[in-house]
């Protein structure tokens, strides 16, 4: 009897150690909390526990990402196994107290403290085309964009000149409208984005009429 008592007193011990748990969110859906206090540059949550990894150009990667869960991690697409919590549950805010490093096995970071209870945001960053609209922000932080997507647009395209030496030039009122993103990005050290926004721009700009954009 002493001894079922030790390991069930053990099990429940090793569980309350656990750093985050995964519960309903008032931003969306599920969402990540903080068991314990978290500084700048701690480790919370790997982004999946349980994942598979394919390469990139493989047809799977492709269907995959349609999800927007997959995480690129060099030539390799990692996929969620989504029926084991992780860091792919962070909800986006606009004012992000961690972040998605896509290196390794990809991991959630802390940027700012968090504390006990609260729950662990990240910036997602997603570019779209022609759908400004697509992706309603529910984060509720001070400062929130309303939206998550940056929206790209054909009419956006058409302020891109692409000089011979392969120069981009940006005439406004785009040009603007970047800098102003840019200056957001750069104050919630979110300043990779831009390289999205910078080549899903060419590439509308260099499409054939009636073609598709892909890789954004």
């Amino acid at each position: 009897m002493a001894k079922a008592a030790k390991k069930k007193h053990g099990a429940k011990a090793m569980f309350s150690l656990s750093p985050v748990e995964f519960r309903d969110s008032a931003i969306a859906g599920r969402g990540v909390f903080a068991r314990r206090r978290f500084e700048p540059g701690d480790v919370v949550v790997p982004y999946a526990p349980g994942q598979r990894r394919v390469d990139a150009r493989d047809p799977e990667a492709a269907a995959a990402a349609e999800t927007r869960l997959t995480l690129l991690s060099g030539g390799a697409v990692i996929i969620p196994d989504t029926s084991v919590p992780g860091g792919w549950l962070c909800n986006h805010s606009c004012a992000p107290n961690a972040a998605l490093y896509s290196d390794g096995e990809g991991r959630i970071q802390c940027v700012r403290p968090i504390a006990p209870g609260q729950e662990v945001t990240i910036f997602y960053g997603w570019v779209s085309r022609n759908e400004p609209a697509r992706d309603p922000c529910l984060c509720g932080a001070a400062g929130c964009r309303g939206y998550i997507n940056f929206d790209l647009s054909d009419e956006d395209a058409k302020c891109v000149t692409i000089l011979p030496d392969n120069e981009v030039v940006v005439s406004q009122p785009l040009r603007g409208r970047l800098l102003e993103y840019e200056r957001f990005l750069h104050s919630i050290d979110q300043d990779q984005v831009q390289e999205t926004i910078a080549t899903t721009l060419v590439r509308i700009a260099l499409r054939r009429p009636g073609s598709a954009v892909l890789g954004y």
